[in-house]
């Protein structure tokens, strides 16, 4: 099939589309952090032709702060749900 084409910018047509390796791509993509658990810490929504590590700093600095004080817990919490209490009669 050499020389079928008189030149290789002919293969194509008005009904082939555009090239699959196009930049302009429309759309969005959705950049998500999560933890072990698979709970979201962080959503973003971009544009898709955003590259995807531009905005790993951005979901890592929005990840939000863990609450409580630091250091040790200085008493034991009250109720323990792992201790069964007897039951009380009455």
């Amino acid at each position: 099939m050499r020389g079928w084409f008189s030149h290789p910018r002919e293969k194509g047509g008005a009904d082939t589309g555009p090239s699959p390796v196009d930049r302009r791509k429309t759309g969005s993509k959705h950049h998500l952090i999560s933890d072990g658990r698979g709970t979201p810490l962080k959503v973003i929504t971009t544009a898709a032709n955003v590259n995807d590590i531009t905005q790993t700093l951005n979901l890592v600095d929005g990840i939000p702060p863990v609450a409580g004080r630091p250091g040790r817990p200085r008493r034991r919490p009250l109720c323990q749900p792992w201790v069964r209490r007897p039951a009380s009669s009455g």
